[in-house]
């Protein structure tokens, strides 16, 4: 029980920091509004204030839980000492009794459903991985760190920021009823922005459309952003519609704060800053307006520019890595990255609107059967309120293509919905639609119709939340990845790594995971994994340039055409004079015109480490070895893996060259060489999956990776790479 009491008291503090902040500010800025309307922007607005103070604290190492246990509270008085409690007495107009039942006996079971889940162990796949991960390493360091080995790491984190108050309280599960907090109070700022505007049934069938929605209930209850974005971008949209009618200024302020914590909270939902200035210079046709607006938001939104700018060498890390070069994330993977979130497994895009209402597995759960009428929204252009949700919904779907999984819909949502509730449908037709919505949103009702194992919900779970259940029994059957993430955190001595191709549940771990796809580092030790088992990828190809003795201070190897649907790598350079091939030097530096930090690879005689380019083939560019005072040197070899083409490399003003290539036995011992690799980067451990590529060789040839298994869980296992000489049954093949 006392761990429910710490879940509480960490959601509690949170969330009242945020209150009590959102009144102080709320109150100096002298706005009329309803309660109603009051306590929703009080909320949001002290919680984009309440991040940007953590956000402080964590560079000024302060993250302790006296810290989060006396902010809140420290807040709460000042409030009270200001008066800034003290709601409106101005109401909305009261729902009818019709309107509160269908609210009661819709939402009242959904709101049991989510609030069980909530508080039940955190098993969300983001959860339990990078959105919590990140925030249990910041509390243990007591900072915001820079982790260059995950690229969720330099996003912004704005959400995660009052997940860690929560989190150093109540743990896990505190957070996630934080998120929950936002899943609750969207439908709320949606039925009182309708209620003002005279469609309080509307209001109603639009926020029980959303709130009902299964991909919203189940990322609502996890420790992601979603919701919290939806509120966010939400509530700007209300503010603009609110100082298009009485032009306060005190609603200025406001509207850059929470436009600028839209970055805050994901990058995609930072269209609410142009959208914010558009709408305030197309209606005032004034520059001061603007100004404050974007200086409002310019506060919210350069901490985390300012951040990446010196810890990543790139301000909108881990994007736009061709304009900012840095070591940390590679261009080609981003470009990657990128196809993949675009397409994930469809044949088709043509199915995504079956998928993401219907189906919803394949791209993470569903918004409902009933959102396949959302096109009717379109309808609603014919009255000014209408085309301004559309415009919402069409500026807050604009980058959904960039990754079509469906909770990506979510900011959208809700201009959608209102547009689709508010036209002019009979009363009882909006109510039987609302009514199939739930029906068809429960969890038993799922298993009938689309994928039966789609992101979803599957029933309430008061005991778990209450922890009357054992939590490691949930987490065990509802985490894959948990039970190896618990052997990790009891065999893994402090400071050491550890590598998988796959994310592991690092939530609930101490360890440091190292994942191969999510930072430049983890592709080094995934390239050296490929390089020693993949035929193709070995160092099967020797590509040998012959000329006559010369003095040479430089070679540079380049390519000679364009070539776009080609990425050139080089195992090892060397160069020869008379035959011998001339011995490294301290003194040699090696360049690249593409991720110049990985030059040095080729030439350090380890056959599993390459120099890439990290652009596709370009005439011109190549790589450059300064041998620091001119040699003698007749002969330059290439040995490359042979799943790339060779015939457009030549040497950089040697056009006499002759060239020349052929196929070589790759080196022997390449599986142990990788470990040796992982070693000098202080990985000591790996975990395998059943699923992966690399799981049988690794059980059935420890001995020639030179490893030993610590244990298995599940579908992983754990390794420990052995040393150099504390195995005498290594074997050189």
């Amino acid at each position: 029980m006392s761990e429910v009491i710490y879940l509480l008291l960490g959601w509690l503090a949170t969330v009242g920091g945020c209150y009590a902040l959102g009144r102080i500010l709320w109150s100096r800025l002298g706005l009329a509004m309803t309660r109603e309307e009051e306590i929703g922007f009080s909320l949001l607005l002290g919680a984009a204030e309440y991040s940007l103070l953590l956000f402080g604290l964590g560079l000024a190492h302060l993250y302790y839980r006296g810290v989060f246990f006396a902010l809140p509270v420290v807040l709460g008085l000042a409030a009270w000492r200001l008066g800034s409690f003290s709601l409106s007495a101005d109401r909305l107009p009261p729902l009818s009794r019709g309107l509160r039942w269908l609210l009661l006996l819709l939402g009242g079971p959904f709101a049991v459903l989510y609030l069980s889940n909530a508080m039940a162990p955190e098993i969300s796949p983001d959860g339990s991985t990078y959105h919590l991960g990140l925030v249990a390493r910041y509390y243990r360091e007591h900072a915001m760190v820079p982790v260059h080995t995950s690229i969720y790491a330099a996003l912004s984190q704005g959400v995660e920021m009052l997940f860690l108050s929560a989190y150093a309280i109540g743990r896990h599960s505190a957070a996630g009823m934080v998120h929950a907090t936002f899943l609750f109070l969207l439908p709320w700022m949606m039925l009182s922005w309708a209620r003002r505007r005279g469609y309080a049934a509307a209001g109603v069938a639009a926020g029980l459309l959303v709130f009902l929605s299964p991909v919203v209930g189940v990322d609502g209850i996890s420790a992601y952003n979603d919701l919290a974005g939806a509120a966010v971008v939400f509530a700007v949209f209300a503010l603009l519609d609110r100082w298009d009618e009485t032009r306060e200024p005190g609603l200025l302020y406001a509207i850059g704060a929470l436009a600028g914590f839209s970055y805050g909270v994901k990058y995609t939902l930072a269209l609410a800053v142009p959208l914010a200035l558009g709408w305030v210079f197309w209606r005032e046709r004034k520059w001061r307006p603007v100004l404050v607006v974007a200086g409002c938001a310019a506060v919210m939104i350069l901490p985390w520019m300012a951040r990446n700018a010196v810890w990543w060498q790139n301000p909108v890390a881990p994007l736009f890595n061709a304009w900012f070069p840095n070591p940390y994330v590679h261009q080609w993977f981003e470009k990657e990255y990128k196809l993949s979130m675009t397409t994930y497994t469809l044949p088709s895009r043509w199915m995504i609107p079956w998928e993401v209402t219907v189906q919803g597995q394949t791209l993470g759960g569903r918004l409902g059967p009933v959102f396949l009428l959302t096109p009717l929204a379109l309808l609603s252009l014919r009255n000014e309120l209408g085309r301004r949700l559309l415009l919402g919904w069409l500026v807050f779907t604009a980058t959904y293509f960039s990754n079509i999984g469906t909770r990506f819909l979510i900011p959208g949502l809700p201009f959608a919905a209102l547009a689709l509730a508010m036209l002019p449908w009979p009363r009882y037709l909006l109510g039987a639609l609302v009514v199939v919505h739930g029906v068809l949103s429960w969890p038993d009702a799922m298993t009938m119709y689309g994928e039966r194992y789609g992101w979803r919900l599957e029933k309430v779970v008061w005991r778990e939340a209450l922890r009357i259940k054992e939590p490691e029994e949930f987490l065990r059957n509802h985490l894959g990845s948990y039970p190896i993430a618990r052997l990790i955190d009891a065999e893994v001595p402090a400071g050491r790594r550890v590598f998988s191709f796959q994310q592991i549940a690092d939530a609930y771990s101490h360890a440091e995971i190292l994942v191969g796809f999510q930072s430049a580092q983890g592709e080094i030790l995934r390239d050296a994994v490929d390089n020693a088992l993949r035929e193709e990828r070995k160092p099967g190809l020797q590509v040998r340039f012959q000329f006559p003795a010369r003095p040479l201070q430089q070679v540079r190897a380049m390519v000679g055409k364009d070539w776009p649907e080609a990425r050139w790598s080089v195992h090892e350079m060397r160069v020869f004079d008379g035959g011998k091939e001339i011995p490294r030097s301290p003194h040699w530096r090696a360049q690249a015109d593409s991720t110049t930090e990985l030059a040095p690879f080729a030439f350090d005689n380890s056959p599993v480490t390459r120099w890439i380019a990290d652009v596709p083939w370009k005439k011109g560019h190549g790589l450059t070895l300064d041998l620091g005072v001119p040699q003698m040197v007749d002969e330059v070899v290439l040995e490359m893996s042979p799943d790339q083409p060779w015939e457009g490399i030549v040497l950089d003003g040697i056009p006499e060259a002759k060239i020349s290539a052929r196929h070589v036995t790759p080196p022997t011992g390449l599986r142990r060489i990788a470990m040796e690799e992982f070693l000098s980067r202080n990985v000591q451990y790996i975990v395998a999956a059943s699923d992966e590529y690399w799981y049988r060789d690794l059980r059935t040839r420890m001995d020639y990776w030179g490893i030993e298994a610590v244990g298995t869980r599940a579908n992983h296992t754990l390794y420990r790479i052995l040393l150099p000489g504390e195995n005498a049954r290594i074997i050189n093949r």
